[in-house]
């Protein structure tokens, strides 16, 4: 599939449907179809559009390599070269850049016109270091609290700076103390809302994940066009992920198959 939607997608450009560094969803259409009368699963244009983001991040993670003292370059074969002490150390600060070391680089200039000029002025282009040190979900409680809290504070800030204006001072300093105490009442309601997601958090994730059921409801899927061997390897998946089984045994049907679509298809 990655070799489809990149062939795909470098003839796309060559037709002129890449206009500012970035394809028409025309073509993204075009290679979920292509995908679906090749290879016989369900692909949507978003799932091409979201697999730009790792083609992103490959083309990142092979400049940024390139560029380092002690590799070197092999045009003819499209791959990056270094000596056995150079690749152990790369390999050991970053496990995931072996696969870029040594080894023929498959489809690189289909890879440069698709990704190539977009990365160089992409704001959210990544490389695997990063993804690597990425914050886990755990994280997002905290940030979402910490932009409540800014806001609210930036709302009492505005509220006492207003009541010093015009006339009625005092009246307008207690409107504003007023609206300062129901801020504090939602900052107080959305604080204790978020402790109680965070303690449900905590009891789902307390426990073993029950691999039995997790294999259960996994082949369960096969009802949906899927084969055993597609399955078995999403299990496999799952069982090395512990977060991933969690959520994909608390979703439902309809965004378990989605899920499957998805990691599927990042898998062909």
């Amino acid at each position: 599939m990655h070799e489809t939607m990149l062939r795909i997608l470098a003839q796309e450009a060559h037709k002129g449907n890449m206009p500012s560094s970035t394809f028409k969803a025309g073509s993204f259409a075009l290679v979920a179809k292509e995908i679906i009368a090749q290879f016989g699963v369900e692909c949507h244009p978003s799932y091409v559009e979201n697999r730009m983001r790792t083609l992103r991040t490959m083309w990142s993670t092979i400049q940024t390599i390139r560029k380092k003292s002690g590799f070197g370059w092999d045009d003819n074969l499209k791959m990056i070269t270094c000596d056995p002490k150079t690749y152990q150390e790369e390999v050991m600060a970053h496990r995931k850049h072996a696969e870029y070391l040594n080894k023929k680089i498959d489809m690189y200039d289909e890879l440069a016109i698709v990704v190539g000029k977009d990365t160089a002025t992409s704001g959210f282009s990544k490389s695997y270091v990063d993804l690597e040190h990425e914050p886990n979900n755990g994280d997002s409680a905290e940030f979402v609290a910490d932009n409540v809290e800014e806001g609210v504070v930036k709302k009492e800030k505005n509220a006492v700076e207003s009541s010093t204006t015009g006339s009625g001072i005092s009246k307008s300093r207690k409107r504003g103390r007023a609206a300062s105490n129901a801020d504090e009442s939602v900052l107080t309601d959305l604080s204790d809302q978020l402790k109680e997601i965070v303690v449900a958090l905590k009891e789902i994730n307390r426990g073993p994940v029950d691999y039995t059921a997790l294999y259960n409801e996994v082949m369960a899927m096969m009802a949906d066009r899927y084969s055993e061997d597609m399955l078995a390897t999403a299990f496999d998946h799952l069982c090395e992920n512990e977060k991933t089984s969690r959520g994909f045994l608390a979703k439902n049907a309809r965004l378990r198959k989605l899920w499957l679509d998805s990691f599927l298809f990042s898998q062909l």
